[in-house]
């Protein structure tokens, strides 16, 4: 078993295991975990290193084109660390904003170039306005909301956008509609 300490050390003790003669099995999971866990640790050094007073840095009140209150930047740090995070403010204390600061610092710091919003469908707009006030990007190709028909949407998902913007019943693979078949199917939203 690897600690902890040593998952640094994982891609050389797997040659020496794979070089021993006996047989060495990794499995995705596993690897798919230590792979989460390193970039983790690359995130919160990397974060510690950006924004060294945490949410009070002053980097953090330049990052958007309106100023975070202190737990707005508080939650973006979190997103940023955590790598995806649940945001479960109360209404109105400005989920968006912190999620989109955490967008600009992935963006800007760590190599994000394309963000995918789900959201619920009467939020798609707010989220393309909200997006382009906050951060200052510009254009077309800054902030895309998703609609129309599969051929139309999978047009817009081949454009170079920054950010894209769909809805849940949108983002499934296949439309509620083609997956009820036949009389056992009662819920046709």
């Amino acid at each position: 078993m690897l600690p902890d300490d040593r998952y640094d050390q994982l891609e050389s003790f797997m040659a020496m295991a794979s070089k021993s003669g006996h047989e060495f099995r990794a499995y995705d999971d596993a690897l798919d975990f230590i792979a989460g866990r390193r970039d983790a640790e690359r995130r919160a050094s990397k974060r510690a290193e950006l924004f060294p007073k945490g949410s009070a840095d002053p980097e953090l009140g330049a990052l958007l084109k309106v100023p975070l209150y202190p737990y707005q930047a508080e939650g973006a740090l979190f997103a940023v660390g955590a790598g995806r995070a649940l945001i479960g403010d109360d209404m109105g204390l400005g989920k968006t904003v912190q999620a989109i600061a955490a967008i600009e610092i992935l963006a800007r710091h760590f190599g994000v170039t394309r963000v995918l919003v789900i959201c619920p469908t009467s939020l798609k707009y707010q989220w393309q306005s909200e997006t382009l006030r906050f951060t200052g990007r510009q254009g077309e190709n800054a902030a895309r909301v998703i609609n129309g028909g599969r051929a139309q949407r999978q047009n817009d998902y081949r454009l170079d956008d920054f950010c894209k913007i769909t809805n849940y019943e949108k983002a499934q693979a296949r439309p509620r509609s083609d997956r009820c078949l036949g009389a056992r199917c009662r819920d046709r939203r």
